[in-house]
């Protein structure tokens, strides 16, 4: 079994101001910084981490890097591509496109960008990809908000609506056992863990 750590990168200027960053480059801000060496320290005390996964952006590989330990990156791991939203504040998105959302500009799917029923499924690509389940032991992922919810929800095999009902907050700590036997069920061990950051 595999006992994977999900770790949301820290906080960026975008996330303060509720602006869509999908595949958008940013940096972490002087708090996100502050939030990822608090996040690291804490995993670092409590897990025994024999592998560091990342996604390529760098508000997710700064963090990773914390580790000082090698860092394998997948693009499976990238955030959502937001489209004609990339880059967009949440509330003008919820102004000019409108007749577009499903509810809310979370559950709604932007127009150009990734649906976000392929969240689950790039997720398993690298569960089957990256062998992780076979690997065993402590191993952490640093990732986005986004492509996190559609992991849990893949390994998990929950329906796609389930990605509405979580909440990931940045330099969160969640815990997932990978099973390598499909007849056993993986497993959600811990949700948004925080309590590190106070």
């Amino acid at each position: 079994m595999t006992r994977l750590i999900l770790i949301r990168h820290g906080e960026t200027n975008w996330n303060v101001e509720r602006r869509k960053q999908g595949r958008n480059d940013q940096p972490l801000n002087e708090k996100g910084a502050a939030q990822a060496k608090l996040a690291a320290e804490h995993v670092k005390a409590n897990y025994n981490i024999g592998k560091v996964w990342s996604s390529p952006l760098q508000r997710c590989s700064n963090t990773a890097a914390l580790f000082n330990m090698p860092v394998e990156t997948s693009d499976h791991l990238l955030e959502i591509d937001y489209g004609e939203w990339e880059g967009m504040l949440a509330s003008d998105i919820e102004k000019n496109y409108a007749h577009l959302i499903n509810g809310s500009v979370d559950g709604t799917d932007a127009p150009g960008g990734e649906k976000r029923s392929d969240l689950p499924v790039r997720a398993n690509k690298w569960i089957t990809e990256s062998d992780i389940a076979e690997q065993g032991g402590d191993v952490v992922l640093v990732g986005h908000g986004g492509s996190m919810k559609g992991l849990i929800t893949g390994v998990l095999g929950l329906p796609d609506s389930a990605m509405d009902t979580l909440t990931i907050d940045n330099c969160s700590v969640t815990v997932l056992d990978i099973n390598p036997d499909p007849k056993t069920p993986n497993k959600l061990v811990t949700l948004n863990q925080t309590s590190h950051l106070m």
